[in-house]
């Protein structure tokens, strides 16, 4: 039996639609592994970050208003565009990204999940604050060809996610897009491409929440929404 739950916005048919769309948008932690974060040495990261952060010009007071070392480098770029040492911060973070990768659990329906859509002719984008390093590891973790994604990482150029610098082109595109992913920053990035938001319930965030910024649905899990997935592709035509 699939799990999950509508939000008030939106039909069990009008799901289905949004699953038949042509472009799909990932989130990487949440959705393609198991809460990346927690096998970081998550506060010396913060430690280092904000060090980084404060010797070269960040507010202190502003600095110390955050523990999570992801919402700290958010504050390296906002409407004005990424602060000039972003690239520099970003590889005093990556430092504890990579050496937490040998402890990295991944979703086991992942591997399926991106096979499973690259067979139903769907474009696959990641989106994620993580580093394109890590994403590529994650590839040859799951032997999982890179052609068959377009990854945009924190370090692709441009602002990541909620911002769309890193997916401009699909604002050019007349096509459905669906993005999946666990948190309000993946409901904000679809908001803003003018997306579908399909959400996956970790325990971060509430069902509540994840309607809020837009979702249309929450699963339990990655394998309750293939398994919606290949059943709607089945069932109905766009």
């Amino acid at each position: 039996m699939v799990v999950y739950r509508l939000c008030a916005s939106c039909s069990d048919e009008g799901l289905r639609r949004v699953l038949r769309s042509r472009i799909y948008v990932l989130d990487f932690d949440g959705v393609l592994v198991h809460r990346f974060t927690q096998f970081m040495d998550w506060l010396s990261a913060r430690k280092e970050l904000a060090r980084a952060m404060i010797e070269g010009g960040f507010n202190v007071e502003v600095i110390s208003r955050y523990l999570d070392p992801y919402d700290l480098i958010k504050l390296c770029y906002n409407e004005l565009g990424l602060h000039k040492d972003f690239n520099y911060l970003s590889k005093v973070l990556e430092a504890f990204e990579l050496n937490a990768l040998p402890k990295l659990v991944i979703e086991p329906t992942a591997k399926k999940f991106i096979e499973t859509l690259t067979s139903l002719g769907k474009s696959i984008y990641i989106s994620t604050l993580q580093s394109s390093s890590v994403i590529e590891s994650f590839t040859r973790m799951i032997d999982l060809p890179l052609k068959d994604l377009v990854i945009r990482a924190r370090d692709s150029g441009g602002r990541p996610k909620p911002y769309v610098d890193q997916l401009a082109e699909l604002l050019k595109l007349n096509e459905s897009i669906v993005v999946i992913g666990d948190s309000c920053t993946d409901g904000f990035l679809a908001r803003n491409l003018n997306a579908s938001f399909v959400a996956l319930d970790t325990d971060g965030y509430t069902y509540h929440e994840l309607c809020y910024v837009g979702a249309v649905a929450v699963f339990d899990g990655l394998n309750d929404l293939l398994e919606l997935i290949i059943e709607a592709h089945e069932n109905g035509i766009n």
